[in-house]
């Protein structure tokens, strides 16, 4: 959605303010950098486990799979449920049967090549 939002104004910004949009969204990065800094760096630099216990900001997902930033971000079980729902949809349309046939059949075929 920021993409789109982005894209729609930027032309209209350049016509109307010329560098003034090179200084808006400089501007926008340093505030942005600086929330950052401050409120997430500053805390982990301080004590990992006072941010957890204090509630983050701006918490650490660095190398997090989507179900642990389910649990960061307080979701129930977002991924999970996508998941499931997946699995759900293929079985009704009869490519989870497909899919375990094609990969018996890679098997089979990397099993052959490896003797």
């Amino acid at each position: 959605m920021n993409n789109f939002i982005v894209g729609q104004v930027t032309p209209d910004m350049i016509t109307h303010m010329k560098y003034g949009t090179f200084i808006f969204f400089g501007v926008m990065i340093f505030l942005g950098s600086a929330f950052i800094w401050f409120y997430g760096l500053s805390c982990l630099l301080s004590s990992p486990l006072d941010c957890e216990a204090n509630g983050v900001i701006v918490p650490e997902t660095k190398r997090l799979t989507l179900e642990e930033m389910d649990l960061v971000f307080g979701s129930s079980g977002v991924a999970a449920a996508d998941r499931e729902r997946m699995a759900q949809i293929n079985r009704e349309i009869g490519l989870d049967t497909r899919l375990y046939r094609e990969q018996q059949s890679d098997d089979d075929k990397e099993a052959t090549a490896l003797e």
